[in-house]
């Protein structure tokens, strides 16, 4: 290989901030971002098969569209992985057309929520030479390097047409992906409201998840894990690079008990640990595990609620329930950890009355944080087949946005304005109790950055809830 080959990892600017990261986009509600792990893993790929790389994130960077295509064109790729985002579609669209005349001669890869239902018409509008179905595979590096057959995980352009690639359905494999170039991205001023410090890291130590919740992109991905080794090396790399802190962006946490007790072990403890948030779920964790977690220096766990309705909870697969819910926020608080439910406003079937009861059941598990999401129909989800089916949105459907931020769409229950509404109450009450208020100000009082972040990032999110 030519070692001299460049790849440019890309997030495109954006008129707002917009998260485009791990198949999942949405306008991030208070400024918060993080190091994209697809461009990690990307960068990864391509840096084992010899290529140089660099890295423009242009959303968190603050780059205007002009000052974007400079920076790209300076840097002179002969590769650019790139992220698209639901939320942003139209103006990466405009962006990469854009891009593209000004760098002809470069393989365009993208990634991303959009491309995986619509990726094939984006590579006919010549925005992109493949797009790639799965961040963590080196089949781009492997198409940019020439290779035009046998690509797995992509969809991409030949001499004869366009490859209808698709996703490994390999189940549970192993898989690495080398040393992700954090030194590319540590610099970058990102912010975080669960980061303790900065700089931070993203880390991922398996891909995908073996669950099949109906609204969520990750269930349609192919669970496999990296080799643990592997990770204590990145781990290793982190610390030769000065961070401290890192955000686990395993879709659930302690899917296999042995595995997570291999990830805590490769974990300093004491004064050299590293301070950590992740996600798990309810029947994922206990009290035992919680603690093991807390003395390897995780500090936040984020756990799906989505809703208190027994009905709705199957009608998602959710697979447990709110007895379980109670008992793991329990055993997260009792551990020091805490806790973040995350909940999702305007499901099938759902009335006002039952958000009210969800609404009244989390005041009652009291976590530490909320995140209040709209139902969006993700591409390839048994959500959006629904949603499809009944007639509440189109097959063509691309703009999204998760957060319902920029766009909410209706259910079969509820208008776009009810979702909306109650979406602003459910933050409202939530974040205005006295015991959240007090709590937070006292716990944050002796770390003076977190507390500060909490403050912007507080008033941010009750300015567009109003």
């Amino acid at each position: 290989m030519n070692s001299t080959r460049r790849a440019l990892l890309l997030n495109p600017p954006g008129r707002q901030t917009y998260i485009r990261d791990y198949y999942c986009s949405k306008l991030s509600r208070t400024g918060y971002t993080f190091p994209p792990i697809d461009l990690l893993h990307a960068g990864a790929q391509f840096n084992r098969h010899g290529w140089d790389t660099e890295a423009i994130d242009a959303i968190v960077q603050g780059l205007s569209v002009s000052d974007a295509l400079s920076a790209a064109k300076t840097a002179a790729p002969d590769a650019v992985f790139t992220l698209v985002g639901a939320v942003s579609v139209d103006e990466d669209a405009e962006f990469l057309k854009a891009l593209r005349a000004q760098l002809p001669h470069a393989v365009f890869i993208g990634s991303g929520d959009v491309l995986r239902e619509h990726g094939r018409q984006w590579i006919e509008a010549g925005l992109l030479d493949a797009v790639a179905l799965d961040f963590s595979s080196d089949a781009p590096v492997r198409f940019a390097d020439g290779e035009a057959t046998n690509l797995v995980d992509l969809i991409y352009k030949t001499a004869g047409g366009i490859e209808q690639g698709s996703a490994d359905t390999g189940n549970a494999k192993n898989y690495s992906v080398g040393l992700p170039p954090h030194e590319l991205f540590r610099d970058f001023p990102y912010r975080f409201p669960f980061a303790a410090r900065t700089p931070f890291a993203s880390v991922l130590s398996d891909y995908g998840c073996p669950y099949r919740c109906s609204f969520c992109v990750m269930s349609q991905l192919h669970y496999h894990a990296r080799p643990l080794d592997e990770v204590a090396a990145e781990l290793d790399l982190l610390k030769a690079l000065g961070i401290h802190e890192f955000a686990l962006w395993d879709q659930t946490f302690a899917i296999s008990r042995p595995r997570a007790t291999g990830f805590l072990d490769l974990l300093p403890g004491g004064q050299d640990r590293f301070g950590w948030t992740c996600f798990t779920r309810p029947d994922c964790i206990d009290a035992t595990l919680a603690q093991s977690m807390s003395d390897k220096g995780c500090h936040t766990v984020i756990m799906g609620v989505e809703t208190a309705k027994t009905e709705t909870l199957q009608a998602i697969q959710k697979d447990f329930t709110t007895p379980e819910m109670k008992a793991a926020f329990s055993a997260c608080r009792k551990a020091g950890l805490e806790t973040v439910a995350t909940v999702i406003v305007g499901l099938p079937g759902e009335t006002a009355d039952d958000i009210e009861a969800t609404m009244d059941f989390v005041c009652h598990l009291d976590p530490d944080y909320l995140s209040v999401h709209t139902a969006i129909p993700r591409a390839g989800t048994q959500l959006r087949r629904q949603m499809v089916e009944q007639g509440l949105v189109s097959e063509e459907l691309a703009n999204m946005d998760q957060s319902g931020e920029t766009a909410v769409l209706s259910s079969d229950t509820l208008s776009p304005q009810d979702i909306l509404r109650m979406r602003k109450r459910f933050n409202r009450r939530f974040y205005l109790r006295p015991k959240f208020l007090l709590r937070t100000a006292w716990r944050n009082l002796v770390n003076p950055h977190r507390l500060l972040e909490h403050v912007r990032q507080g008033l941010s999110l009750l300015s567009k809830n109003a």
